[in-house]
């Protein structure tokens, strides 16, 4: 690996996350705070979240693409009228005002980081 010097850069960095609300069936959610959002807002925003085994997530719709990557465990992801399975590795994308949800069915909580466009 290269090591890359040059000083310190206060925009850069990692991300930290702080409690946002819960899911009414119980899971955290985590709105994360970017390095360089003080200096240059970016057109995003991040939060982690993670929904435990046999429940799901609240039905979520609004005005912001979101994209989920999902970080461990597995379920069946809803949107519009359509299903699909996800699990560890897998990302999903939504447009706007598509409403979309996800119920766990594994035996691991799912945890996934969600990037949304700011509107």
């Amino acid at each position: 690996m290269t090591v890359i010097s040059g000083g310190s850069s206060p925009t850069s960095g990692p991300v930290t996350f702080e409690p946002w609300y819960t899911f009414s069936e119980g899971g955290p959610v985590e709105s994360g705070t970017l390095p360089f959002s003080a200096q240059a807002p970016a057109p995003f925003e991040i939060a982690r979240w993670s929904v435990a085994p046999g429940t799901a997530n609240d039905l979520d719709v609004h005005v912001s693409r979101e994209v989920w990557l999902v970080v461990t465990g597995e379920g069946q992801v809803h949107w519009a009228d359509q299903s699909r399975g996800i699990r560890a590795g897998d990302v999903v994308a939504f447009d706007t005002k598509v409403p979309h949800q996800v119920r766990n069915d594994g035996t691991e909580t799912l945890h996934v980081f969600s990037i949304y466009w700011k509107q």
